[in-house]
């Protein structure tokens, strides 16, 4: 469990994308070897879209971005740019609640992606028992934490988390600022 963090509020939506994010953390670079046509995807806490946006672009026509936030005010700044671009159609917007994802799937998920979120919710290890269960077997989640407010310990906590919810480390893929890990749901 976690507590200690807080929710990243919608009224500094702004400081989540914009030029400066992008060339840190590059969506397509950190996305394009886990997200294909057709693909069901998941962005826990995806805020304002930062990488829900582009995860529309790779899923195509065929495909659906299921946007998850527990701010509704996020879920509508990401509404509105979905929108703008013509991607609404991909996407399933979701409200969850800080201890829950709150989804009722079956495993459909090929890749969710976790990035800097689960440090803030209430019960870490029940939103990744709810990953484990929409993920489909062979399915993947990366989970990227920022180094500076998540130390190696509480990190190590967290993946010890996923395995035990049933996840398998896959890789530690290297993104900028963060410690990450690449995880599947064995078949």
């Amino acid at each position: 469990m976690t507590g200690r963090h807080s929710v990243y509020s919608a009224a500094k939506a702004g400081r989540l994308t914009g030029r400066i994010r992008t060339w840190i953390h590059p969506p397509d670079r950190i996305l394009d070897r886990y997200v294909s046509p057709g693909d069901t995807v998941l962005d826990v806490g995806c805020g304002p879209g930062f990488f829900s946006i582009p995860m529309a672009r790779m899923v195509g026509e065929g495909g659906t971005v299921i946007a998850a936030d527990v701010q509704e005010a996020m879920l509508s700044i990401l509404r509105q740019s979905a929108e703008d671009r013509g991607l609404s159609s991909r996407f399933r917007f979701h409200r969850t609640e800080t201890g829950s994802l709150n989804l009722r799937l079956p495993p459909v998920v090929s890749f969710s992606l976790a990035f800097y979120v689960l440090h803030e919710t209430t019960d870490r290890r029940a939103i990744l028992l709810d990953l484990f269960r929409i993920v489909r077997p062979g399915g993947l989640l990366l989970v990227a934490e920022p180094w500076i407010e998540v130390g190696r310990r509480e990190f190590r906590e967290t993946i010890d988390d996923a395995k035990r919810a049933g996840f398998v480390r896959l890789a530690s893929p290297r993104i900028l600022l963060s410690r990450s890990a690449l995880m599947q749901k064995k078949l």
